[in-house]
C-alpha cells in the first residue's frame, strides 16, 4: 500500500543532543551595561520608597478594623471575658447634644458639691453656680468641703436665681466672668444630673474588681463595705430612710441570689412615688455611680433602670424585673434606690 502524497517515508527526525536552542527574542540593539545598571538601581529605589507607604496602609487598615471591633463591643457594653475594657476609666455627663468627660476624682468632687445643694434644699441653679466656680478656678480638684463657703456666700446674693450663672459666680469668687461663662454649660449639665433633675444623665466606666472582704457582718447585719456606704450617704445627704438589712442578716423577702442575703446591699426609700421624690432618688442613684470606684459599688437600681460595674461601659440600662409576685412599682425599684457593694 503506497503512502499518500506528502507523507514522509523515512524514519522520524530526532533532535540532536545538547541544550535546546534559545527562544527567539525581540530583535534590536541591546542596552549598554551602564544603562541597564542605572535602570536596576532606579527600580530598587522605587521599591524602597513604596515600602513605607505599604507599611502605613497596612497599619491603617489594621487600626480601622480594630476600631470597628472595639466600637461594636462598646455598644454591647462588654469586653474581653465580659469586662468593659474598651473605654478608659472615666465619667460622662450628658445634656441635650453635649457630653462632658471627667476623671473619677472630678466626678466624686462634683457629686459631693451637688449633694450639698440637695441636703440644703437648694435648687439646681445653686449647684450650677458653685460648680462653675470649681470647674473654672480649680478644675474640680479641690476638696468639696471647701465649696461649702461658696454656698454660704451664695445665700447673701440677692435674687441669684434670676441672675446669670457667670454673674453670680463672679460675685462669690475671685475669677473672671469670662472663665465662668466658659464653664457654665458643663456646670449646668453636672448640676442637673447630680441633683436628680436629669435622670440617667451621669455614668461612669469603672474597671477592675475589688479585693475580697472578710464577709463578717456588723451588728446591723451589713458588711464593712456596706456600712461604709451608709456612713457616706449620711455625711453627704443626711439621713435617708433605708432598709434591706437586719441584725444577723436577712434570709427572705428578696429574689434568689440577692446581695441582701450576704449583707452587701442597702435600699434607700423615696416614698410616696411622685416627681419630687423621683428627683431625690435620681440624685442619690447618680451619686452612687459617681463614687462607684471609691465605694466599691457593684450595682445601682432605680426607677426601672440599672447600672452595673460589670457592664459600666453600657451606662444605664433597662432593668429586667425578676419573675416573681408583688407590687410592680416596688419590683421596678420606683420607690427605692438599691445599691450593693463588692463582697
Amino acid at each position: 500500500m503506497s503512502a499518500e502524497p506528502g507523507t514522509p517515508t523515512g524514519p522520524p527526525t530526532i533532535p540532536p543532543p545538547g541544550p535546546p536552542p534559545p527562544a527567539p527574542g525581540p530583535s534590536g540593539p541591546r542596552l549598554p551595561e551602564p544603562a541597564r545598571e542605572a535602570l536596576r538601581k532606579s527600580a530598587q529605589q522605587a521599591r524602597k520608597q513604596l515600602r513605607p507607604v505599604r507599611k502605613h496602609l497596612i497599619v491603617l487598615g489594621v487600626a480601622i478594623v480594630i476600631a470597628l471591633v472595639f466600637a461594636g463591643l462598646r455598644l454591647l457594653g462588654v469586653g474581653v471575658s465580659g469586662i468593659p475594657v474598651l473605654s478608659r476609666e472615666s465619667c460622662t455627663v450628658t445634656a441635650a447634644s453635649e457630653s462632658y468627660d471627667l476623671t473619677s476624682k472630678q466626678a466624686e468632687n462634683a457629686s459631693a458639691i451637688a449633694a450639698q445643694a440637695v441636703r440644703r434644699g437648694l435648687p439646681a441653679r445653686a449647684a450650677s453656680v458653685v460648680l462653675a466656680v470649681e470647674l473654672a478656678d480649680h478644675s474640680l480638684g479641690r476638696d468639696p468641703a471647701e465649696a461649702r463657703a461658696l454656698y454660704e456666700r451664695l445665700s447673701s446674693v440677692a435674687d441669684y436665681r434670676r441672675q446669670s450663672v457667670p454673674g453670680v459666680a463672679q460675685q462669690i469668687s475671685d475669677g473672671s466672668r469670662d472663665s465662668y461663662r466658659d464653664s457654665e454649660a458643663q456646670a449646668r449639665a453636672l448640676a442637673s444630673a447630680l441633683t436628680g433633675n436629669t435622670p440617667e444623665a451621669f455614668s461612669c466606666v469603672v474597671k477592675g474588681g475589688s479585693s475580697a472582704s472578710s464577709g463578717e457582718l456588723s451588728p446591723a447585719g451589713l458588711t464593712s463595705r456596706a456600712e461604709t456606704v451608709r456612713e457616706d450617704v449620711r455625711n453627704a445627704f443626711g439621713r435617708i430612710p433605708d432598709g434591706g438589712y437586719q441584725p444577723g442578716g436577712v434570709t427572705n423577702g428578696h429574689m434568689k441570689g440577692s446581695a441582701h442575703y450576704e449583707g452587701r446591699a442597702v435600699d434607700y426609700f423615696f416614698r410616696p412615688i411622685n416627681q419630687r421624690n423621683n428627683i431625690k432618688g435620681w440624685a442619690l442613684a447618680q451619686y452612687f455611680v459617681a463614687n462607684a470606684d471609691r465605694l466599691d459599688v457593684q450595682t445601682v437600681i432605680y426607677d426601672d433602670r440599672i447600672w452595673t460595674r460589670f457592664r459600666s461601659a453600657a451606662g444605664w440600662r433597662d432593668y429586667d424585673v425578676p419573675a416573681r409576685g408583688g407590687d410592680q412599682a416596688i419590683l421596678e425599684h420606683r420607690d427605692h434606690v438599691h445599691v450593693d457593694v463588692a463582697g
